[in-house]
């Protein structure tokens, strides 16, 4: 059972990262035409913090995130994948949240955590620049920096109870976001509503 629940984490981990390389790759490989006409200088974004109880998080976003729900099929059933994304330009600031139910009752924590990473890792064929164990208050977590031809990834994977959180910010290549921080800083826990 626990190879199937890591694989699982797997699953649902791997998902976003392949839609996220593709957001990051297209805005690289598509540059804006020049406008003869330019507007005056837009003002920079306003950040404002999104509470989810539903999905028991909030987040700051520079914008409104497009939220989406999927389901997962995996070795271990299917579980519904919930998806929150605003793309920055270039990149993308995401937050994804998966409830494994009784699927992942009582299972280690750290195991987890690394079935996550290594299958985000696996599945954008990316390498590891750098891992550290991290907490969320009473909770386990994993931060990581990775990097594939296309992208860069930095992450943060919290498991709470039966929940997967990812928070991650997608960028190209020695690029960094320069707001990276500031969105990872701002992922909190709240009273989780029933739906």
């Amino acid at each position: 059972m626990m190879v199937k629940l890591r694989r699982s984490f797997l699953h649902c981990s791997a998902i976003p990262i392949a839609a996220l390389c593709f957001a990051v790759a297209l805005g690289a490989q598509t540059p804006a035409a020049p406008n003869p006409h330019p507007a005056p200088a837009a003002q920079a974004p306003q950040w404002k913090t999104y509470s989810y109880p539903a999905d028991g998080f909030s987040a700051s976003y520079p914008s409104q995130p497009d939220v989406q729900k999927r389901d997962v099929p995996t070795d271990a059933g299917s579980f519904e994948l919930h998806s929150y994304l605003v793309q920055v330009s270039p990149g993308a600031l995401y937050i994804g949240v998966c409830d494994y139910g009784a699927a992942a009752a009582g299972k280690d924590a750290a195991t987890l955590l690394d079935g996550a990473k290594n299958g985000a890792l696996t599945n954008s064929t990316s390498h590891l620049i750098s891992e550290s164990r991290i907490t969320l208050g009473n909770y386990p977590g994993v931060a990581f920096e990775a990097e594939n031809e296309e992208a860069h990834f930095s992450a943060r994977l919290y498991v709470v109870g039966t929940m997967l959180y990812q928070t991650m910010v997608v960028s190209l290549p020695g690029k960094p976001y320069p707001e990276t921080a500031r969105f990872l800083d701002s992922f909190q826990l709240i009273a989780r509503v029933a739906k």
